[in-house]
């Protein structure tokens, strides 16, 4: 039994792609809960996912699956995942972006695998501004990768023990890095599908396109002592460079 998150404060838009693909899942024993967060009591935000409490099934049968709540004192997404973590019923706890699209497949190819590891995620393809994309990600077991390299696990695929879930808000646009980086430390066990399991939307508002997420890594790196201050502070003189190189281009 999976436990589904969704916290929303940008992208409201999207919520009938993101939540016709969990009612699609061949998987059915789940729960969504949705957390609006950042907005005004009772906002026309809060509305219109709450709409989302009445979906039924095939037969008319009010679903009773998914529940909304109105978290208009509380800002960021670590803080409202955190608090959404209070309300689960079950042991597992899978993420899904408003923006995000999740392949029928998705809960049951990955709860066969709930045994055996404790976090597992799955290939993507971007969608939207940037479409047909796949993110090069390994795939398989990947405890033992060197997760410094990359971001090894794309969000919304993945599945976590509600044992071990805490986002930390001072990581706020990377909070999943800092989740595997600090599981990974932990020798926690991480899997990968191969199958590509969910569209991953690349769009304006998206965090795929959030300033100043690369040098926040970079930080987020340090901290673990992944990298050294002489490596981040060579990065960014270098990262300067090429930005200087950009302006005086465009004054010539």
């Amino acid at each position: 039994m999976i436990s589904i998150l969704m916290p929303i404060y940008n992208g409201i838009e999207f919520i009938e792609e993101s939540v016709s693909s969990i009612l699609r899942q061949n998987y059915e024993q789940w729960e969504l809960l949705i957390g609006i967060n950042g907005h005004p009591q009772n906002s026309d935000v809060y509305k219109i996912a709450k709409e989302y409490e009445k979906k039924s099934d095939n037969t008319g049968q009010v679903l009773g699956k998914i529940r909304v709540f109105d978290f208009y004192q509380i800002k960021g997404k670590s803080n409202t995942l955190n608090v959404l973590l209070k309300f689960c019923n079950y042991d597992y706890v899978a993420l899904l972006d408003v923006d995000d699209i999740w392949h029928e497949e998705k809960l049951n190819l990955q709860s066969q695998l709930l045994n055996r590891f404790d976090v597992i995620g799955s290939n993507c393809v971007w969608f939207g501004d940037r479409p047909g994309i796949v993110p090069s990600i390994p795939v398989g077991d990947i405890s033992n990768y060197d997760f410094s390299l990359v971001n090894p696990m794309i969000n919304s695929s993945s599945i976590i023990k509600k044992e071990l879930c805490y986002w930390n808000s001072k990581w706020d646009g990377i909070e999943d890095y800092d989740l595997w980086l600090r599981l990974r430390k932990q020798k926690k066990q991480f899997f990968n599908c191969k199958a590509i399991l969910v569209k991953h939307r690349i769009h304006a508002a998206s965090a795929f396109n959030a300033k100043g997420n690369d040098n926040k890594v970079d930080d987020l790196l340090f901290s673990y002592g992944l990298k050294t201050h002489l490596e981040r502070e060579k990065e960014r003189f270098l990262e300067q460079e090429k930005e200087s190189k950009k302006i005086n281009m465009n004054i010539l």
